[in-house]
């Protein structure tokens, strides 16, 4: 099902909209800059008054949106930050386990060599005495037998040689896969401590931004009120029309869909009926649950554990927890669309710019009918919304063959 245009779903003035659409650094609106209700008693005295009070409050409203915004795509860009540490973590602790595990069983085989060729030196030792020439002279047995046991000996060490060629390879391979163990092991340390570094940068950015998500609610509901006093509205109404992360509001501000990319070829088949239903009832399931940096259940998610998850629920994998590794997945599995063909299901990504290269910092699952279902962000929970065009890039996911 193809997306088509639609209306922006914020109703903002020109002020307010160039606000909303800003990702710039903004300053931090202070406390004492609100307006009283005595200010707003006042301002109801005459209409240009009102007015001027009516643009100021809308200014201070989507400057707190404009605060919180920013925090709040910053929060997301580290968690995916933090999810491609993570993976190379994994990948790096895997390569070491299995290296380890290499070095180990080589190391086993080295010490039977080695005792192979300890035995076979013995063996010799015994058999000759100290001159094995002088031995064969003065056997007595004739010719023939001294030529017979000439070429005993000679296979004898003959063997002797290939079994300490054999015991200096295994050791030499022994040796090589431990020191890579060892290699890997001190990437690994590095890997950790970048990762530990990514997640606290992170886990601030998320709480930064939940903690001004939940100041700006609090601030803006005496907001909404007073905006309502002086149109003659409703708190709930004023909310409506203003409410709204910034970046959220400039995605909704865009009303079509990116520009058509390069068909995939050969396209993706249709995807499995059963296996989108299910993924799409456990998504749905998660309705109303919070935003939580690395969640992924069983009552906290973020973008990439919802739609893991969701998927994982009916045998179908997508990639690892991060929506840049999903996008990958898809795309090397041959199972990109354009968004001309975009049907239930479909994953869709963002990126700065919506492009198709590079990271994205948010993945989401299409329903159907122009909607679909996310875990957005610090300060929000599991919902459902209209599709999003700005940053949307240009290819679709699509899990299932």
């Amino acid at each position: 099902m193809a997306l088509g245009p639609r209306t922006a779903a914020l109703g903002a003035s020109g002020a307010i909209a160039a606000l909303l659409l800003s990702f710039g650094a903004v300053s931090a609106v202070s406390a004492d800059e609100y307006p009283t209700w005595d200010d707003v008693r006042a301002a109801q005295k005459n209409e240009s008054s009102k007015r001027t009070e009516i643009a100021r409050i809308e200014s201070i409203v989507a400057e707190l949106e404009n605060e919180a915004a920013a925090l709040a795509r910053d929060s997301l860009e580290k968690a995916e930050l933090y999810n491609q540490a993570r993976d190379a973590l994994d990948a790096a602790t895997a390569r070491t386990e299995t290296l380890e595990s290499q070095a180990d069983a080589a190391q086993s085989v080295a010490r039977e060599s080695t005792v192979r060729a300890g035995q076979l030196v013995a063996q010799l030792a015994r058999s000759g005495g100290g001159d094995i020439t002088l031995a064969l002279l003065l056997s007595g047995n004739g010719a023939d037998t001294m030529l017979y046991k000439l070429e005993a000996m000679g296979k004898l060490a003959e063997q002797s040689s290939l079994i300490y060629e054999r015991a200096e390879a295994d050791s030499n391979v022994a040796d090589a896969l431990t020191e890579q163990a060892a290699v890997s092991r001190e990437a690994r340390r590095d890997l950790a401590a970048e990762a530990q570094s990514a997640l606290v940068s992170a886990q601030k950015a998320a709480d930064d931004a939940e903690a001004k998500v939940a100041k700006q609610k609090a601030a803006s509901s005496q907001l909404y009120a007073q905006l309502a006093s002086l149109k003659g509205t409703t708190a709930a109404t004023e909310q409506e029309y203003l409410d709204g992360l910034a970046w959220e509001a400039a995605q909704e501000a865009v009303t079509n869909p990116p520009p058509p990319a390069p068909p995939v070829n050969p396209p993706p088949a249709p995807p499995s009926t059963g296996a989108v239903a299910g993924a799409i009832a456990y998504a749905r399931a998660q309705l109303g649950e919070p935003y939580q940096l690395g969640g992924a259940g069983p009552n906290v998610w973020d973008c990439s554990g919802l739609t893991k998850m969701s998927y994982a629920s009916v045998g179908v994998y997508i990639g690892t927890h991060s929506a840049s590794n999903q996008y990958t997945t898809m795309q090397n599995a041959g199972r990109l669309v354009q968004l001309s063909d975009l049907t239930a299901g479909d994953l869709l990504f963002y990126s700065n710019g919506g492009s198709a290269s590079g990271s994205k910092y948010h993945v989401t699952m299409y329903i159907g009918g122009g909607q679909m279902i996310e875990a957005p962000r610090p300060g929000a929970n599991v919902r459902i919304k209209p599709v999003r065009y700005g940053d949307l890039v240009p290819y679709a996911g699509r899990p299932t063959p």
